[in-house]
């Protein structure tokens, strides 16, 4: 199933706790006002989620480092009890008002025809596998953390978690893309754009690359179009003129032709030409106009 939430600025965090059950618990037989966030430190739980109106019945089994999203109106009840010594992590996190319609329609058939951006709503898999996501992890932990912090600067303090959980928003979506590509895919993506990221100044080839990393080329150009949408070399191109962009306006000493042999072009005509398209205006009037 589909969870529906978006990203506002002061979304409120009801609780957050780590629990210990140490012997084996049935998940409790609710209906919570607040999305339930779930993340298993240690041991297997199975819990059932039921839609609205007698709508279509979900099992999760979660493991170690499984994280689950128990919306808000939706009926939640335990299937079996947790492992003996279960500890886990859980965010109460109350939803605004477009989520809780999002998420109780009448079937999830029929929250599932809602498109995430044109109704301002981001679509999440209920149970999001966190094995190889560390930081995950350490989000929650840190939102736990900080709301039982007493500071006496509440406003900052809610600001600060509300940033936390945002953020934790936006590495579970990140998770959720990588979990739809092959591991070891999702492995090479990342080590080829990490390499392209910190060697601006060069322009690879999908040869190259393919070489480099013991690779087909086609087997590195079809993972790369999964994972962004794009070609290698489009990649590429849209990177080195998004840092281009940035440059401009940090370094508006340095010469044309420098920033091109900066970031991979062969000349400023090069350069020219790509940025225009890509931007509308030449290099010097973006950084006239920006100046």
């Amino acid at each position: 199933m589909s969870v529906y939430l978006c990203f506002p600025y002061d979304r409120q965090i009801g609780s957050a706790n780590h629990i210990t059950m140490i012997h084996p618990t049935l998940h409790p037989d609710r209906v919570l006002k607040e999305h339930d966030f779930l993340y298993m430190l240690d041991g297997t739980w199975e819990i059932g989620e039921e839609f609205p109106a007698g709508g279509r019945k979900e099992a999760f089994r979660l493991r170690t480092d499984d994280l689950l999203i128990l919306p808000a109106g939706r009926h939640h009840y335990g299937l079996t009890p947790c492992s003996p010594h279960n500890r886990h992590m859980y965010i109460h996190a109350k939803p605004v008002e477009k989520e809780m319609a999002a998420n109780t329609a009448g079937t999830a058939a029929a929250s599932d025809t809602l498109t995430g951006p044109a109704d301002g709503m981001t679509a999440f898999s209920s149970l999001i596998h966190c094995q190889d996501a560390p930081r995950i992890r350490v989000l929650f932990e840190e939102i736990i953390s900080e709301s039982w912090t007493d500071s006496g600067l509440k406003k900052q303090k809610q600001q600060k978690i509300s940033l936390l959980f945002n953020l934790l928003l936006c590495e579970l979506l990140e998770q959720q893309e990588k979990e739809e590509i092959p591991s070891g895919a999702a492995t090479l993506v990342d080590e080829v754009s990490r390499l392209i990221q910190t060697t601006p100044q060069t322009f690879f080839t999908g040869k190259e690359l393919a070489e480099r990393f013991y690779v087909c080329e086609r087997t590195l150009t079809n993972h790369f179009k999964r994972a962004f949408g794009k070609t290698l070399y489009a990649y590429q191109m849209d990177l080195k003129l998004e840092m281009v962009r940035q440059f401009l306006l940090t370094q508006p000493g340095v010469k044309l032709h420098e920033t091109a042999l900066n970031f991979g072009f062969c000349d400023e005509f090069h350069l020219s030409r790509a940025f225009r398209r890509k931007y509308g205006l030449s290099p010097d009037q973006y950084r006239r106009k920006n100046s």
